[in-house]
């Protein structure tokens, strides 16, 4: 087909986003009845000065973040076991603790209150639910379980985040109808890139494997320049629903990290962080760098706005007449499985 499909029009035109899907989360994903358990990102870390405090809502709840004049950052739930005030509107940090706004009472990293102003004491059984926390790559994390359970992994260190021969990440973020599950799937997916994106030429799958929590997908593409075609790679690596790591190598050295948090059963954020190799240090090759850089940026944000056409539309199909091409897809979602658990009264989509 020449020119832009129907659907690409939607995504440049935006017209598909005056017509969302009148059915609920749960009638088009069933499967999607609790969040899958992950590190999930809170927000970057230049966004947490020392000292700060911002309301967050993700996971169908209210939470807070803050940043101890130490600089380790803490995500926990939002409300005052005291009266029910929102740590997140007013709510201050002294030192390494946070103080609630209506009567100041403080707690620390581990929600443990350990004062009481007025009466110079504290109360043991007011505590506040907190999230395993950590900073890396230029994230704040917070684990969720629905059962509380440790971090059952770490979120690995991205060599290229902070390396002066990278440029520094270019954030685009989004907010989708649809769960993590469907918008990861599109990873095996590689026939979507010609129907969807109009991409001439298809990856050629080489290997997709998954080990416990991470899943690896390696592929050889070649990129159609105006000096004719060039071979290159798509190497891709993803840990638990909410954090992935994607690396291109061909017509420049570019790195992908994807980053999803659920905002509730019928919205997700999803948060895509570039960073480009330098091809040099001259003002000549940073120009170029920006240049080649941008216009491969485009393209993908581009290609991310016509996969929201169908995020925001599509259903869970849990039976799919799939051809021999796309069996990935059946084990991708023998790996997502495995995220999910019932068990947290709060977190429901019935």
């Amino acid at each position: 087909m020449s020119g832009e499909t129907p659907l690409q029009v939607l995504a440049r035109t935006g017209a598909a986003a005056s017509e969302p899907s009148r059915m609920r989360s749960i009638e088009r994903f069933p499967y999607y009845t609790s969040f899958p358990f992950s590190w999930y990102r809170a927000c970057t870390s230049a966004d947490l000065a020392p000292g700060a405090v911002k309301p967050l809502r993700y996971l169908n709840r209210d939470l807070v973040v803050w940043r101890g004049e130490d600089g380790a950052p803490h995500v926990m739930d939002a409300y005052c076991p005291h009266l029910g005030a929102h740590l997140g509107f007013g709510g201050r940090v002294a030192g390494c603790e946070i103080v609630c706004p209506f009567h100041w009472w403080q707690f620390d990293g581990e929600g443990r209150n350990t004062k009481i102003p007025y009466l110079e004491t504290r109360n043991s059984s007011a505590r506040i639910p907190a999230y395993p926390t950590v900073e890396r790559n230029g994230f704040v994390f917070f684990w969720y379980h629905p059962r509380g359970e440790a971090p059952l992994w770490e979120i690995p260190i991205v060599a290229e985040h902070g390396d002066p021969g990278w440029t520094p990440y270019h954030e685009a973020k989004w907010r989708v109808r649809a769960p993590w599950q469907e918008l990861a799937e599109n990873g095996p997916d590689f026939v979507h890139l010609r129907t969807v994106h109009g991409a001439v030429r298809v990856p050629e799958l080489e290997a997709y494997e998954v080990d416990g929590w991470l899943a690896r997908l390696r592929a050889r593409v070649t990129f159609d320049t105006p000096r004719g075609p060039r071979p290159g790679r798509i190497d891709t690596d993803s840990w638990g629903a909410g954090f992935g790591v994607a690396r291109f190598t061909g017509i420049i050295d570019a790195l992908f990290v994807a980053v999803n948090t659920p905002i509730d059963f019928e919205t997700t954020e999803v948060s895509f962080h570039y960073s480009i190799r330098k091809l040099g240090d001259s003002a000549e090759d940073l120009e170029r760098t920006k240049r080649v850089g941008e216009a491969l940026i485009r393209d993908l944000e581009k290609q991310e706005a016509e996969d929201i056409v169908i995020f925001d539309h599509k259903i869970h199909v849990p039976h799919p007449k799939l051809s021999g091409v796309e069996a990935p897809i059946v084990k991708f979602r023998a790996w997502a499985k495995q995220f999910y658990v019932d068990g947290d009264p709060r977190g429901t989509n019935a």
